[in-house]
């Protein structure tokens, strides 16, 4: 029976020290996943890229705010009433259950944002129980995806679900460092977490993970979009809808400045985002026609937003799935928090004379989803046995190995020389069994290119310089590495 790409990556993934399940010596936390050195310095680079697109690109401010929040905070934004999912209990072993995934088990869809009565008649209807001893279950309830804790002495705080409300919370303070104007992006990357049920699908639903964000502050009638002409001639793989509800599931191809005229989008923001996503995931290798923006339903939706489109790779063993969403917040966020607080977050805007809350465009990328799709489609598995990771130098664990051909003193010393040489690169030194193997191992986590030092290297100070995908290799001189490394490892298409 043939493998599973998942299956092999998942494989390599353990062996290669990229990633696996935490806590295994006590049989292992569902939801919860350890990283690597491999898999931790991949990740480190695709934020630092994230970061480079979606701040510097667009002169953002970025912060980093507490993972704990007072539970005010939450009331505020809605997230302690509304962001829950359904779940059942059998009474008598005691196990919970999400309950789209159990009626998923016997093939009983569950629409995003069904009612726990409709949940209930599912149940009885198919008559569902307990998998695991076979009694009843519980009336559907909504089960908190927050994760309680304490702060000090009895005050009830939760682990932050979202980097969003650190930038909410902090916005008089931001929105001043920002020079007072509009629009204003405010980046945020760091821990999220979310007490899921029963988590499954290995990497890609964990209970604890990293989220990179930005909530633009727009004021929704004068900032109405971008200035940049040309991400109106972009094209786009967009799924509304409206064509969902018509029973139309493959994405259409659309021009932004016409989707604009179709009014698909309710503010020019979003499609502006979508575009520099576009850009991003080219840059990660993902190719065209592996990804799509498709609009959430209104059941879908959070409960902060007018609008909402995700942005999903399509993986070998899990479909379509969600990397990032786009969600137009309006004011909802800032006004809570007006509420609940009693602080003013409305702003004076001269060219109308007149106070606003803020609106906000939020796009919100998960790390870890990104890293498993850039690792599943940079996996190459050749006829001969031959598998490695290719994916963009920029984003590999070591931008260049160094090799000494043989072991010898005399050659080990020579490669050391080069590697000093090349200190402002990250590099993987290795003098451990015969080239064949080294070559193989640097392979297969992803480093680009390796250095070998020869037998003509101390005749004429030149190394072999090997390409990952291609095995090609060509003479160089050591001289001239330092260069050439640096022009292979630039990204080589502009941000849009």
């Amino acid at each position: 029976m043939t493998k599973k790409k998942s299956d092999i990556l998942v494989e390599l993934a353990k062996r290669r020290g990229i990633f696996w399940p935490s806590y295994e010596i006590y049989g292992g936390v569902k939801g919860l996943l350890t990283l690597g050195n491999v898999g931790f310095e991949i990740k480190r680079r695709l934020e630092n890229l994230w970061i480079k697109y979606f701040v510097y690109s667009r002169n953002f401010q970025i912060i980093e705010s507490p993972v704990i929040g007072p539970r005010p905070v939450y009331v505020a934004s809605g997230h302690e009433s509304q962001f829950t999912d359904k779940a059942l209990k059998c009474g008598k072993c005691g196990s919970v259950f999400r309950a789209d995934h159990l009626l998923a088990e016997i093939g009983v869809n569950v629409p995003e944002g069904a009612s726990t009565e409709h949940i209930d008649e599912l149940v009885t209807r198919n008559m569902v129980k307990c998998p695991n001893c076979g009694e009843n279950l519980s009336k559907a309830f909504q089960w908190l995806l927050m994760f309680k804790t304490e702060i000090g002495v009895g005050d009830l705080g939760y682990l932050r679900p979202e980097t969003a409300q650190g930038i909410f919370t902090e916005f008089r303070r931001l929105y001043v460092h920002g020079r007072s104007s509009l629009p204003l992006g405010i980046a945020q990357v760091g821990k999220v977490f979310r007490n899921e049920i029963s988590p499954r699908q290995g990497p890609i639903r964990l209970r604890e993970f990293t989220i990179m964000e930005v909530e633009f502050f727009f004021d929704p009638d004068t900032n109405t979009g971008p200035s940049e002409e040309r991400y109106l001639e972009e094209t786009i793989p967009i799924l509304t809808a409206e064509d969902q509800e018509k029973g139309i599931s493959e994405p259409r191809k659309v021009k932004v400045g016409e989707a604009i005229k179709e009014n698909i989008f309710s503010n020019n923001w979003i499609p502006f985002f979508l575009v520099l996503t576009k850009s991003f995931l080219e840059a990660l290798w993902i190719p065209d026609g592996a990804y799509r923006f498709r609009e959430k339903l209104p059941n879908e939706r959070a409960h902060y937003a007018k609008q909402l489109f995700d942005c999903e790779v399509f993986l070998d063993s899990w479909g379509w799935t969600e990397v990032a969403g786009f969600a137009y917040r309006t004011d909802y966020d800032l006004s809570g928090h007006m509420r609940v607080s009693g602080e003013d977050m409305s702003v004076f805007v001269s060219s109308t004379n007149k106070k606003i809350v803020p609106h906000v465009v939020e796009p919100s990328f998960g790390a870890e989803r990104l890293l498993y799709a850039l690792l599943e489609y940079g996996l190459r598995i050749e006829e001969d046995g031959r598998t490695y990771l290719s994916i963009p130098p920029y984003l590999s664990p070591f931008d260049v190995s160094v090799f000494p051909l043989l072991s010898k003193p005399e050659f080990i010393a020579k490669a050391k020389e080069v590697a000093a040489i090349l200190d402002c690169f990250k590099l993987n030194f290795d003098d451990s069994g015969s080239i064949g193997r080294r070559y193989a191992r640097a392979d297969e986590i992803g480093i680009p290119f390796a250095v070998t030092i020869d037998h003509q290297t101390f005749s004429d100070n030149t190394v072999t310089l090997r390409f990952r995908d291609t095995k090609e290799q060509k003479r160089i001189s050591i001289t001239s590495l330092p260069l050439e490394l640096s022009r292979l490892l630039s990204p080589s298409k502009p941000i849009v």
